[in-house]
Protein backbone atom coordinates (compact mmCIF):
# COMPACT_ATOMS: atom_id res chain seq x y z
CA UNK A 1 0.00 0.00 0.00
CA UNK A 2 1.37 3.38 -0.97
CA UNK A 3 2.00 5.70 1.93
CA UNK A 4 1.39 8.97 0.11
CA UNK A 5 -1.74 9.56 -1.94
CA UNK A 6 -1.37 13.10 -3.17
CA UNK A 7 0.67 16.20 -2.57
CA UNK A 8 -0.51 19.29 -4.36
CA UNK A 9 0.78 22.82 -4.31
CA UNK A 10 -1.18 25.05 -6.64
CA UNK A 11 2.12 26.21 -8.09
CA UNK A 12 2.94 22.85 -9.69
CA UNK A 13 1.24 20.66 -12.26
CA UNK A 14 3.31 17.60 -13.23
CA UNK A 15 1.80 14.24 -12.20
CA UNK A 16 4.14 11.52 -10.91
CA UNK A 17 2.67 8.42 -9.25
CA UNK A 18 0.53 9.45 -6.31
CA UNK A 19 2.12 12.89 -5.94
CA UNK A 20 2.09 16.10 -7.91
CA UNK A 21 5.62 17.33 -8.50
CA UNK A 22 7.44 19.67 -10.82
CA UNK A 23 9.02 23.10 -11.15
CA UNK A 24 7.11 26.18 -10.07
CA UNK A 25 5.49 27.97 -13.00
CA UNK A 26 5.95 31.63 -13.83
CA UNK A 27 2.16 31.93 -14.16
CA UNK A 28 -0.60 30.29 -12.21
CA UNK A 29 -2.63 27.70 -14.14
CA UNK A 30 -5.88 28.82 -15.75
CA UNK A 31 -7.47 25.42 -15.12
CA UNK A 32 -7.90 23.60 -11.80
CA UNK A 33 -8.67 20.25 -13.42
CA UNK A 34 -6.04 18.97 -13.94
CA UNK A 35 -4.17 18.95 -11.58
CA UNK A 36 -7.23 18.24 -9.42
CA UNK A 37 -9.58 15.39 -10.31
CA UNK A 38 -12.38 17.88 -10.89
CA UNK A 39 -14.17 20.95 -9.58
CA UNK A 40 -17.52 21.53 -7.88
CA UNK A 41 -18.56 25.10 -8.61
CA UNK A 42 -22.08 26.49 -8.66
CA UNK A 43 -24.72 28.57 -6.93
CA UNK A 44 -24.97 32.20 -7.97
CA UNK A 45 -21.62 33.89 -8.52
CA UNK A 46 -19.49 31.18 -6.85
CA UNK A 47 -15.95 30.97 -8.24
CA UNK A 48 -12.71 29.07 -7.67
CA UNK A 49 -9.40 29.81 -9.34
CA UNK A 50 -5.65 29.62 -8.93
CA UNK A 51 -4.24 33.06 -8.14
CA UNK A 52 -0.76 34.48 -7.64
CA UNK A 53 0.62 34.58 -4.11
CA UNK A 54 1.01 31.25 -2.34
CA UNK A 55 2.33 30.48 1.13
CA UNK A 56 5.71 29.25 2.38
CA UNK A 57 7.39 29.57 -0.98
CA UNK A 58 4.63 28.49 -3.37
CA UNK A 59 3.70 30.63 -6.35
CA UNK A 60 -0.08 30.20 -6.35
CA UNK A 61 -3.00 29.55 -4.03
CA UNK A 62 -6.63 28.59 -4.45
CA UNK A 63 -9.15 31.44 -4.22
CA UNK A 64 -12.72 30.41 -3.32
CA UNK A 65 -15.78 32.67 -3.17
CA UNK A 66 -19.47 31.87 -2.78
CA UNK A 67 -22.62 33.24 -4.35
CA UNK A 68 -25.75 34.16 -2.40
CA UNK A 69 -27.21 30.66 -2.43
CA UNK A 70 -27.48 28.00 0.28
CA UNK A 71 -26.17 25.38 -2.19
CA UNK A 72 -23.26 27.55 -3.32
CA UNK A 73 -19.90 25.79 -3.68
CA UNK A 74 -16.47 26.64 -5.04
CA UNK A 75 -14.40 23.51 -4.45
CA UNK A 76 -11.75 21.34 -6.02
CA UNK A 77 -12.09 17.54 -5.80
CA UNK A 78 -9.55 14.77 -5.17
CA UNK A 79 -10.59 11.27 -6.28
CA UNK A 80 -7.32 9.64 -5.23
CA UNK A 81 -8.57 7.99 -1.98
CA UNK A 82 -10.02 4.48 -2.33
CA UNK A 83 -12.16 3.68 0.74
CA UNK A 84 -9.23 4.51 3.02
CA UNK A 85 -9.62 3.24 6.59
CA UNK A 86 -6.74 5.49 7.63
CA UNK A 87 -6.70 8.93 6.07
CA UNK A 88 -4.40 11.84 6.80
CA UNK A 89 -4.72 15.19 5.08
CA UNK A 90 -3.32 18.68 5.49
CA UNK A 91 -3.95 22.06 3.89
CA UNK A 92 -3.37 25.76 4.51
CA UNK A 93 -6.37 28.02 5.07
CA UNK A 94 -6.29 31.82 5.15
CA UNK A 95 -9.50 33.56 6.34
CA UNK A 96 -8.06 37.10 6.32
CA UNK A 97 -10.82 38.59 4.15
CA UNK A 98 -13.61 36.71 5.94
CA UNK A 99 -15.58 38.08 8.89
CA UNK A 100 -15.87 36.08 12.11
CA UNK A 101 -19.02 37.86 13.31
CA UNK A 102 -21.95 35.67 14.45
CA UNK A 103 -21.75 32.02 15.49
CA UNK A 104 -24.14 30.85 12.75
CA UNK A 105 -21.92 32.43 10.10
CA UNK A 106 -20.59 29.12 8.70
CA UNK A 107 -19.35 27.46 5.51
CA UNK A 108 -17.53 24.23 4.65
CA UNK A 109 -13.81 24.44 3.91
CA UNK A 110 -12.96 20.70 3.61
CA UNK A 111 -14.88 17.44 3.19
CA UNK A 112 -13.77 13.80 3.26
CA UNK A 113 -16.59 11.61 1.95
CA UNK A 114 -17.38 7.91 2.22
CA UNK A 115 -18.11 5.84 -0.93
CA UNK A 116 -21.79 5.69 0.08
CA UNK A 117 -24.06 7.22 2.70
CA UNK A 118 -24.56 5.45 6.03
CA UNK A 119 -27.13 6.55 8.64
CA UNK A 120 -28.14 9.22 6.12
CA UNK A 121 -24.66 10.81 6.04
CA UNK A 122 -22.01 10.76 3.32
CA UNK A 123 -19.36 12.86 5.09
CA UNK A 124 -16.78 11.16 7.24
CA UNK A 125 -15.13 14.48 8.07
CA UNK A 126 -16.43 18.00 7.58
CA UNK A 127 -14.27 21.02 8.49
CA UNK A 128 -16.19 24.28 8.64
CA UNK A 129 -15.29 27.94 9.00
CA UNK A 130 -17.39 29.63 11.67
CA UNK A 131 -17.70 32.94 13.43
CA UNK A 132 -18.49 33.60 17.07
CA UNK A 133 -20.63 36.05 18.99
CA UNK A 134 -17.47 38.07 19.69
CA UNK A 135 -16.30 38.04 16.06
CA UNK A 136 -13.58 35.39 16.47
CA UNK A 137 -12.85 33.18 13.45
CA UNK A 138 -13.11 29.48 14.24
CA UNK A 139 -13.03 26.02 12.71
CA UNK A 140 -15.50 23.24 13.48
CA UNK A 141 -14.67 19.57 13.02
CA UNK A 142 -17.70 17.35 12.39
CA UNK A 143 -16.99 13.63 12.10
CA UNK A 144 -19.39 10.80 11.38
CA UNK A 145 -19.98 8.59 14.42
CA UNK A 146 -22.54 5.90 15.12
CA UNK A 147 -23.84 7.52 18.32
CA UNK A 148 -27.47 6.63 17.64
CA UNK A 149 -28.74 10.23 17.71
CA UNK A 150 -27.17 12.90 15.50
CA UNK A 151 -24.50 10.50 14.17
CA UNK A 152 -22.11 13.46 14.20
CA UNK A 153 -19.38 14.13 16.78
CA UNK A 154 -18.09 17.71 16.95
CA UNK A 155 -15.14 19.79 18.14
CA UNK A 156 -14.65 23.56 17.79
CA UNK A 157 -11.65 25.85 18.32
CA UNK A 158 -10.53 29.35 17.51
CA UNK A 159 -8.18 29.81 14.58
CA UNK A 160 -4.77 30.77 16.01
CA UNK A 161 -4.08 33.13 13.09
CA UNK A 162 -7.07 35.37 12.50
CA UNK A 163 -5.40 37.22 9.60
CA UNK A 164 -3.05 34.94 7.70
CA UNK A 165 -2.55 31.28 6.93
CA UNK A 166 -3.24 28.43 9.34
CA UNK A 167 -2.06 24.85 8.89
CA UNK A 168 -4.85 22.31 9.37
CA UNK A 169 -4.13 18.57 9.51
CA UNK A 170 -6.39 15.62 10.27
CA UNK A 171 -5.70 11.98 11.05
CA UNK A 172 -8.85 9.85 10.68
CA UNK A 173 -9.11 6.20 11.71
CA UNK A 174 -12.18 4.35 10.45
CA UNK A 175 -13.42 1.36 12.44
CA UNK A 176 -15.35 0.17 15.49
CA UNK A 177 -13.14 2.41 17.65
CA UNK A 178 -12.68 5.21 15.14
CA UNK A 179 -11.11 8.54 16.05
CA UNK A 180 -10.18 11.89 14.57
CA UNK A 181 -7.03 13.72 15.60
CA UNK A 182 -6.49 17.28 14.39
CA UNK A 183 -3.77 19.94 14.33
CA UNK A 184 -4.61 23.64 13.86
CA UNK A 185 -1.54 25.89 14.06
CA UNK A 186 -0.07 29.08 12.59
CA UNK A 187 1.79 28.50 9.34
CA UNK A 188 5.33 28.52 10.72
CA UNK A 189 4.65 26.41 13.82
CA UNK A 190 6.43 23.06 14.04
CA UNK A 191 4.23 20.10 14.99
CA UNK A 192 4.75 16.46 15.88
CA UNK A 193 2.63 13.38 15.44
CA UNK A 194 2.32 12.91 19.18
CA UNK A 195 1.03 16.40 19.96
CA UNK A 196 -2.24 17.06 18.14
CA UNK A 197 -4.26 20.15 18.99
CA UNK A 198 -7.08 17.82 19.93
CA UNK A 199 -8.61 14.36 19.55
CA UNK A 200 -12.26 13.77 18.77
CA UNK A 201 -13.58 10.49 20.17
CA UNK A 202 -16.11 9.01 17.76
CA UNK A 203 -18.80 7.54 19.99
CA UNK A 204 -19.98 4.24 18.52
CA UNK A 205 -17.17 4.23 15.99
CA UNK A 206 -17.46 4.99 12.29
CA UNK A 207 -17.04 1.56 10.67
CA UNK A 208 -20.35 1.84 8.81
CA UNK A 209 -18.92 4.55 6.56
CA UNK A 210 -16.24 2.12 5.25
CA UNK A 211 -13.48 4.68 4.50
CA UNK A 212 -12.58 7.94 2.76
CA UNK A 213 -13.25 7.79 -0.98
CA UNK A 214 -13.22 11.43 -2.07
CA UNK A 215 -12.08 14.81 -0.72
CA UNK A 216 -13.14 18.39 -1.44
CA UNK A 217 -11.23 21.59 -0.67
CA UNK A 218 -12.75 25.08 -0.83
CA UNK A 219 -15.79 26.97 0.41
CA UNK A 220 -19.27 25.44 0.17
CA UNK A 221 -22.76 25.26 1.74
CA UNK A 222 -22.86 28.74 3.30
CA UNK A 223 -25.37 29.42 6.05
CA UNK A 224 -27.81 32.32 5.68
CA UNK A 225 -25.71 34.42 8.04
CA UNK A 226 -22.54 33.60 6.14
CA UNK A 227 -24.17 34.86 2.95
CA UNK A 228 -25.16 38.07 4.72
CA UNK A 229 -21.91 38.71 6.57
CA UNK A 230 -19.39 37.30 4.11
CA UNK A 231 -20.90 38.29 0.77
CA UNK A 232 -17.44 39.46 -0.33
CA UNK A 233 -15.44 36.95 1.72
CA UNK A 234 -12.62 35.04 0.04
CA UNK A 235 -11.15 31.82 1.41
CA UNK A 236 -7.57 31.06 0.35
CA UNK A 237 -6.10 27.54 0.37
CA UNK A 238 -2.73 26.00 -0.45
CA UNK A 239 -0.40 22.99 0.01
CA UNK A 240 -2.89 20.14 0.11
CA UNK A 241 -1.33 16.78 1.01
CA UNK A 242 -3.02 13.45 1.76
CA UNK A 243 -1.51 10.18 2.98
CA UNK A 244 -2.53 6.81 4.38
CA UNK A 245 -0.17 6.52 7.31
CA UNK A 246 2.67 8.99 7.78
CA UNK A 247 2.49 12.28 9.66
CA UNK A 248 2.61 15.32 7.37
CA UNK A 249 3.52 18.22 9.67
CA UNK A 250 5.33 21.17 8.11
CA UNK A 251 7.26 19.19 5.50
Amino acid sequence: MNTKMKKLSLAVLGLTGFAFAGAAMAQCPTSLSPPWSGTNIGGGTSAASSVTGGYAGTTCRLSSTLGNNGAARAQVRDDTPASETRYRAQFLFDPTSMSGTNGTNQADIFLANAPAAFNGLLRLVQVKFSGSGAGTKRVLFNAACNNGTTNVCTAVLDLPTQAGANRIEIDLTVGASGSLRYWVTPLATSTTDTSPTGTLTLTGGNAGWVGVDQAYLGLASPSANYRTINAAGIGYFDQFDSRRQTFIGSN
